[in-house]
């Protein structure tokens, strides 16, 4: 046989295999029964009368919390442990009135439950998550911080520190919960 018909053969012998192996027709394990559903949370969402439960200022500095997912959708690849859930808090931070930087990490965030344990933020636990920078006078900055906390934690609150010595810490009610 000259190469050409024995790559042919090769290709089509694959082909078969393929379709052999995945299935094709009667008995291929599939059926027209619908996939499910995923569950995609629904973000907790606050009236404006709500928001000053959901607000703290201090030395300039200002952290709302403007939504809660719980149980959050995770990110591609962020892989939970049993036993545990992930939460998502959407917050805004900013900067109102103070000369000094504000220092915006998601590391300087933690949830504490209705018995006072925290629960410090977890990178790339979300997607759209709140992103390092500094906020000068007058700036915002937005976004999502995950946490992963036990399945039965009762989540209270959310804390801000501004940076990691500073002895200025926004604390906020959690919307919904």
């Amino acid at each position: 046989m000259n190469q050409t018909r024995l790559k042919t053969l090769f290709a089509a012998i694959c082909v078969a295999g393929l379709l052999a192996a995945c299935g094709e027709g009667e008995g291929s394990g599939l059926d027209d029964r619908p996939l499910p559903t995923p569950i995609i949370p629904t973000p907790t969402r606050i009236s404006p009368e709500q928001l000053a439960q959901q607000s703290a200022e201090s030395a300039g500095y200002a952290l709302k919390a403007l939504a809660v997912e719980d149980p959050a959708q995770a990110a591609a690849g962020f892989q939970l442990q049993p036993d545990t859930r992930l939460v998502a808090v959407q917050v805004e931070l900013s900067n109102e009135t103070s000369d000094d930087a504000m220092p915006v990490d998601l590391t300087n965030a933690v949830v504490a439950d209705e018995n006072g344990v925290t629960y410090n933020a977890v990178a790339g636990a979300r997607d759209n998550e709140l992103q390092p920078t500094e906020l000068k006078k007058g700036e915002r900055a937005s976004g999502w911080i995950g946490f992963v906390v036990p399945k039965d934690a009762k989540l209270k609150t959310i804390t801000y520190r501004i940076g990691l010595i500073s002895t200025i810490a926004l604390t906020a009610d959690l919307p919904g919960q």
